[in-house]
C-alpha cells in the first residue's frame, strides 16, 4: 500500500461503519446487550488497528480485508436476526462502508478489479 493519506476514504468508511453500528445498537430491544454487535464492533477496532499500521505492508493489508470480510459476515447474520425499527439503511451502511475500505486498500496496495 502507499501512505495514510491514500487510505483516508477507508478511515471515513470505517467511521461510517461505527456510527451505523452504534445507531443499530440503540435502536435494539436489548441495546448494549448483543453480543453479535459487540463482536462487530472487535472485528471493526481490529480492521482499523491494522490500517494504523505500516501502509506499506501487503501481509497486513492482506489481514486488514480479512477482516472487513468477517465483519461483512457477521452484518449478514444480524441483518438477519435484527429486529430494529429502520433498520435495513443501516446495514447498508454498513456493507457500504466495508466496501470502500476494501476497495480503497486495494486500490492503495495497487490491486484492484
Amino acid at each position: 500500500m502507499t501512505t495514510t493519506g491514500a487510505l483516508r476514504p477507508a478511515f471515513d468508511a470505517l467511521d461510517s461503519c461505527e456510527a451505523a453500528l452504534a445507531e443499530l445498537d440503540a435502536r435494539c430491544c436489548e441495546p448494549g446487550r448483543s453480543p453479535s454487535m459487540k463482536a462487530l464492533a472487535e472485528t471493526l477496532t481490529v480492521a482499523r488497528r491494522g490500517l494504523d499500521q505500516d501502509a506499506g505492508n501487503q501481509a497486513i493489508a492482506d489481514a486488514v480485508i480479512a477482516q472487513l470480510e468477517d465483519a461483512g459476515a457477521q452484518v449478514g447474520r444480524l441483518q438477519v436476526g435484527c429486529c430494529a425499527p429502520g433498520r435495513l439503511p443501516l446495514y447498508a451502511d454498513l456493507l457500504e462502508g466495508l466496501t470502500t475500505a476494501q476497495l480503497t486498500i486495494n486500490s492503495a496496495a495497487g490491486r484492484g478489479h
